[in-house]
């Protein structure tokens, strides 16, 4: 399943707090999707089992790099396609070879972060773009939760963002997708059809 190891036994099986920053080009046109996810600590503290440390007791930079590589080469498969939809006028934009990737271990809080970028193919300058951030399969739950989660870099002085979270789920289907053990990749048919809503979306007005 995807590009992580899971620890957990349930749907979810990895918590992310993510930011993301919508990059303008020179002439006004969204050019690139920056974000970070933050890993929850369980699944951070796994990811970093049999990774090597210096004599100073910290991970190397180049293991680090090296896992920053991989994760988002795998994040590249169809699949999941990083997770990210770009959308205008309901037509999918194409995205560029990924840039910028890192990954970044905050000790104190004990917890791994990946940040990338996704640049367009082709920039675009529209009234109205949308950016859908989320895990059809429900594999991975995002939260957009610090007041400066979702940030517009070089837009001009008439675009905005609206950031709209997903509707949240009854009880009832919370319950089934925790009994769902952590070896399943799929989801029953009727969950799938509820969790591939749950987009974390990003709209960007120009005026």
């Amino acid at each position: 399943m995807f590009w992580m190891a899971s620890v957990a036994h349930a749907h979810p099986h990895m918590w992310i707090d993510a930011k993301a920053s919508l990059g303008f080009d020179a002439q006004g046109r969204l050019a690139a999707i920056h974000q970070t996810w933050r890993f929850d600590e369980m699944s951070s503290v796994y990811s970093l089992q049999g990774l090597a440390k210096d004599k100073q007791g910290q991970y190397r930079p180049k293991d680090l790099q090296s896992m920053a590589d991989d994760w988002v080469a795998a994040l590249g498969e169809p699949q999941s396609h990083y997770f990210t939809r770009v959308a205008v006028g309901g037509k999918s934009l194409a995205f560029g070879k990924p840039r910028k990737a890192s990954v970044k271990w905050d000790k104190a809080a004990g917890r791994l972060a990946l940040s990338f970028e996704l640049p367009l193919t082709q920039p675009v300058q529209a009234k109205v773009a949308d950016i859908d951030i989320y895990d059809p399969t429900f594999f991975v739950a995002y939260a957009f939760e610090d007041k400066d989660a979702v940030t517009l870099d070089g837009a001009p002085a008439a675009c905005t963002s609206q950031y709209r979270p997903p509707r949240e789920l009854d009880w009832k289907t919370l319950q089934r997708l925790a009994a769902i053990p952590a070896e399943q990749e799929h989801l029953p048919e009727e969950l799938f059809a509820i969790t591939q809503s749950l987009t974390h979306r990003i709209e960007v007005r120009c005026s």
